[in-house]
């Protein structure tokens, strides 16, 4: 850089974590809509996968019981079953749409608006969101929660991937990627130019 010149500016990336979790319930299509609404240039969310293969959108390993009620309506006593026990069917009998009163997300976030009714959405729903809204800069902060130590919880290794031979730490894998809405496909976010991120809730 040229002596008196002005240094190269950084793009300001605001993210949604977990759509926007202060607002509308967390990792849900209505947070990530509510999110687009407000302009974040990223969407933050996690992915777990159920036991039919199908990736969905969710923090835990189990089911959340501040989060979710079951088939009979009824808040669950205790973490869920996990995920990776049940077909994308059966997730689909669970709400997340509003936090548990009293409970420290509901302390946390006390303008977050439940909508009933609501489920887990897939990973591929949420890309559809965004492309149905016609947004085509937004990119995608997706966070795997998978634990190799935890084979209880996690999918094994499919045997059409290969394993990593450079050595390769997996959070490498799982965080600071994007994709395109219009393809659903990863691509690795930039190392030389990663911006300031803000999540916004």
């Amino acid at each position: 850089m040229d002596p008196g010149s002005e240094p190269p500016k950084r793009r300001f990336d605001l993210q949604g974590h977990r759509g926007a979790r202060g607002l509308a319930p967390e990792n849900t299509l209505v947070a990530f809509a509510r999110a687009l609404s407000l302009g974040v240039t990223t969407l933050e969310l996690d992915t777990v996968v159920t036991r039919d293969g199908v990736v969905v959108v969710g923090h835990d390993a189990a089911l959340n019981p501040d989060l979710t009620r079951g088939p009979d309506g009824k808040w669950l006593e205790a973490p869920g079953p996990l995920i990776l026990t049940l077909t994308r069917a059966e997730l689909l009998r669970y709400d997340v749409g509003r936090v548990r009163p009293g409970s420290p997300s509901a302390l946390r976030f006390p303008e977050q608006v439940g909508v009933e009714g609501t489920r887990l959405p897939t990973l591929a729903e949420v890309y559809a969101l965004a492309k149905k809204a016609g947004n085509t800069a937004v990119r995608f902060n997706v966070e795997t929660k998978l634990d190799p130590t935890k084979p209880a919880e996690t999918p094994p290794p499919s045997p059409s991937r290969k394993p990593c031979s450079r050595g390769c730490a997996p959070r490498e894998h799982s965080r600071g990627r994007r994709s395109s809405p219009s393809t659903g496909g990863p691509s690795a976010m930039s190392r030389g130019s990663r911006p300031r991120s803000r999540p916004a809730t």
